[in-house]
């Protein structure tokens, strides 16, 4: 099932870029979407090539109950974004999302581009979820996740930009 997310910063790219680098607001991020714990990593800076790594626990109330038995109490989620090095007016990345123990896949490719009023941010996917007879409702589910996730990131990331 693929996806299409767009987002306005009112910050210039390359605010937005040394934002996505800084681990402090990697850690805000796993706060922002409900983690009940987590850890984040950032390897390089925004000046260069960088990734952002972030493992995190969310309640499986998450998600719709009658999907819960295929993963437990808990998602264990680790989130992984690669930023490639400068070139051009854009940044460009790719972005995967794997649930612990669950049957699917979340991943796609994102992008910054300046504009006049700040820059846009685009991420576009596709989930995956290879289980018989329900990989399609599993899938719409999965993508209800993560478009509630990502709104709640960018929400983090609009108050972050702000001060």
């Amino acid at each position: 099932m693929e996806f299409t997310h767009q987002h306005m910063f009112a910050a210039s790219l390359d605010q937005a870029v040394e934002m996505l680098a800084d681990p402090g607001f990697a850690r805000a991020r796993a706060r922002a979407s409900g983690a009940e714990d987590g850890e984040a990593w950032v390897d390089g800076t925004a000046d260069t090539a960088f990734t952002v790594a972030i493992r995190r626990t969310v309640p499986a109330t998450s998600i719709p109950s009658e999907f819960r038995s295929f993963i437990g109490k808990d998602l264990h989620v680790r989130y992984t974004e690669a930023w490639l090095a400068p070139s051009g007016d854009d940044r460009v990345g790719t972005f995967a999302v794997e649930i612990v123990g669950a049957p699917g896949h979340v991943g796609g490719a994102l992008g910054l581009t300046p504009s006049a009023d700040g820059c846009e941010f685009l991420a576009t996917g596709e989930v995956k979820v290879a289980i018989p007879l329900f990989g399609a409702m599993v899938e719409k589910a999965v993508l209800e996740a993560v478009l509630k996730g990502l709104a709640l990131e960018l929400t983090a990331a609009d108050a972050w930009l702000a001060h």
